[in-house]
């Protein structure tokens, strides 16, 4: 009989193992989730995502990365420079640890280029060190599968978090526990532009207006 009431087991669900005093250390990669946001007009309150990633879990750190321009830029690229380190800066002040890497300059524009390598390699020498049990890795981009893979032949779980527009397959496969974002964006995001509420109508316009019908009926 007690059989009856057990949950049934979702196909493919995966058994999530957990770490006794679970040490944890958050990798976002800014570029990723640059685009999906962008694409969905929303705002992120990075404190509240780091603090709904870790759980109840002690945290090591959370790291930002991502790609900066620099060299001789043009007006409207400094400007967008000083958006840029206004939301970095702001991010430090969280505790959030910023690294960033300088952007390529192609025909087509500025391009990323090897914050994948600096994301993997503080990914891989952290769990070198026993820095964490598990790595929350916030990406959904497929190049990290191999790193993955290798941290979890340390013995470490890896964690990853994306929305559905740039999540990976293969990545979400491999990973020991996947968060789709898209399913809990409304306790860390908001619109990015907002509708305005409509003021309610004031007394004295409510007046003018009532006066100004008893005015009319009067002449008739």
């Amino acid at each position: 009989m007690i059989g009856l009431f057990k949950k049934k087991k979702k196909k493919n669900q995966k058994i999530v193992y957990r770490y006794p005093n679970e040490r944890v250390a958050i990798f976002i990669d800014g570029g990723n989730m640059f685009h999906a946001i962008n694409a969905m007009k929303i705002k992120i309150n990075y404190k509240k995502l780091i603090d709904i990633l870790k759980k109840d879990r002690w945290l090591l750190r959370a790291y930002f990365y991502t790609g900066v321009p620099s060299g001789d830029l043009p007006k409207e690229i400094r400007e967008q420079l000083k958006k840029q380190q206004g939301f970095l800066n702001e991010l430090q002040n969280l505790g959030i640890k910023v690294k960033t890497i300088p952007l390529k300059k192609t025909p087509e524009g500025y391009i990323e280029k090897g914050i994948d390598i600096l994301i993997a390699t503080d990914m891989i020498s952290l769990a070198f060190k026993d820095g964490y049990d598990t790595a929350i890795l916030v990406s959904g981009d497929s190049d990290f599968v191999p790193v993955v893979e290798k941290i979890q032949e340390l013995g470490k779980r890896v964690e990853t978090a994306a929305f559905k527009k740039t999540s990976s397959y293969e990545l979400r496969r491999v990973s020991d526990e996947f968060i789709l974002l898209d399913n809990i964006k409304h306790k860390f995001s908001v619109p990015l532009y907002q509708e305005k509420k409509q003021e309610p109508e004031k007394l004295i316009d409510k007046l003018k207006k009532f006066f100004k019908k008893l005015f009319k009926r009067s002449k008739k």
